[in-house]
């Protein structure tokens, strides 16, 4: 039988092995399937926002988040269930936004609290089994709010749904056992700890370290507050140490545990082989899908306020020379507006005569396309599957090329319609900031995909000129 330095160190050497691995496999992993949890969820909710079943909670930009915070789960009546939903929903992706932009991904940050935290986040909503029959409050009323929203005849909003709840699902599956692989290597290491500071130098009577069960765990208790008071007691761990050391099936526990703290070995018939990044592209246009609503409500925006100008500039005789122009289904005079924006590269005001017609076909036609990268049997994402990773890098950089045009022409209009349009009317304006914002977010997510995947790349190249590739 082992003594208990040997197997001290045997231990020792398996956790640090396993954190290693873990820093290198399995926490990156997480943080991918967060990147798609938070792109499901997205997607979902801004359908909700855009058929008006949940509203934007105002004061979402005013919230500083210094930790990670489940929203409420206290009970609410049927009346007061839009406005408690539209706070949780929008509190609860403001939390996932923190989580993905502020956690570090990695063994040491991710302590038991934190994970217990980071758990209840994922399980705040029951996505494996998402039903209005639900015992917890806030899945039903969301489940509820989803079948509404799934009404008429809107298929490809029908499609987005059943989509995103399927990756929800499978997100949270993953998601929810490499937690539980990190939780386990903390417990083990809290055993350690526990071993080295006292635990193994205790002389307790093997006769009666179990039938004496309450004595046991008093004494053991002392010995904590003398050695660990710096840690949290966990009467279980402690019932698994007393197991290991002093049970008749002990030494087969300890063989057990390191067996399964070790590492996934590499078989040696595998040959090396380019590790491919393209999860990395894929997920960052995936990311875009959601903007589709958002564009969708821009470009109704847009429509309201060229007709509220339209109303003050054109006279009588005009407006009856449209409305006969469209009787005759002829297309109806171009509009051009003059607006000016900030040129970021220079820093110098630019002046641009706008054809809003045009630019009105490109949003929507954009919308469209970021509508299909929600759908899974669209030809678009048929075409990304099967897309080189090149391809990718090149489609991603013109989407976000693109949209930063978006962005400075958005927001030259916004301030267009609002110095343009007249006084008394200027209330009637509808504003686009919370799109453009919405835009912005979308852009500099999908700039660091692109950034992470350049970096992952070059890192690939340097390996291969000093003789090093990786394993697949």
């Amino acid at each position: 039988m082992k003594d208990a330095l040997q197997f001290q160190n045997d231990l020792a050497e398996a956790l640090e092995k396993r954190k290693l691995w873990m820093d290198r496999n399995l926490l990156p992993q997480l943080k991918d399937e967060f990147n798609l949890f938070k792109a499901a969820f997205g997607s979902l909710y801004q359908l909700l926002l855009r058929k008006g079943l949940v509203q934007e909670d105002p004061y979402k930009n005013d919230i500083k988040i210094g930790e990670l915070e489940i929203p409420s789960e206290a009970p609410f009546t049927e009346s007061e269930r839009m406005e408690q939903m539209s706070i949780r929903l929008s509190n609860f992706d403001s939390q996932l936004d923190f989580l993905i932009t502020f956690y570090q991904f990695s063994v040491d940050f991710l302590t038991l609290e934190r994970i217990k935290r980071v758990a209840g986040l994922v399980k705040y909503f029951n996505w494996l089994q998402f039903t209005v029959n639900s015992q917890h409050i806030n899945t039903r009323a969301l489940a509820e709010i989803v079948n509404m929203a799934k009404g008429g005849n809107d298929q490809l909003g029908t499609g987005l749904i059943v989509d995103s709840l399927q990756r929800l699902e499978a997100s949270t599956k993953t998601i929810v056992k490499i937690l539980k692989d990190i939780t386990d290597f903390h417990r083990q290491n809290y055993k350690l700890e526990a071993r080295l500071r006292f635990f193994d130098a205790l002389e307790l009577d093997h006769n009666t370290v179990f039938m004496k069960k309450d004595e046991t765990m008093q004494l053991i208790k002392r010995k904590f507050a003398e050695s660990m008071s710096d840690r949290p007691f966990y009467p279980e761990l402690f019932d698994e140490l007393l197991k290991e050391n002093y049970s008749a099936e002990g030494e087969g526990l300890k063989n057990d545990l390191i067996k399964r703290l070790s590492i996934p070995e590499e078989t040696q018939t595998k040959k090396t082989a380019v590790v491919s990044f393209r999860p990395v592209l894929v997920d960052a246009l995936k990311g875009l899908g959601s903007l589709s609503y958002i564009l969708t409500d821009t470009i109704n925006k847009l429509d309201d306020n060229k007709l509220l100008l339209d109303s003050e500039q054109n006279g009588f005789w005009q407006k009856v020379r449209q409305i006969i122009l469209k009787m005759l289904n002829k297309d109806l005079e171009e509009v051009f507006y003059d607006i000016e924006y900030l040129d970021p590269v220079l820093g110098t005001t630019k002046s641009e005569k706008l054809n809003f017609g045009e630019f009105r076909l490109e949003l929507d036609k954009k919308s469209r396309y970021f509508a299909s990268l929600s759908s899974r049997s669209s030809s678009v994402m048929t075409k990304m599957e099967n897309a080189s990773e090149e391809q990718l890098l090149s489609l991603l950089s013109k989407n976000i090329e693109e949209l930063q045009r978006f962005h400075r022409v958005l927001s030259a209009l916004d301030e267009f319609f609002k110095t343009e349009i007249s006084k008394e009317n200027r209330e009637k304006v509808r504003g686009i900031k919370p799109e453009i914002s919405a835009i912005k977010n979308a852009i500099v997510k999908a700039n660091q995909k692109r950034h992470e995947y350049i970096a992952q790349k070059e890192e690939q190249e340097q390996l291969k000129k000093l003789g090093i590739q990786d394993v697949v």
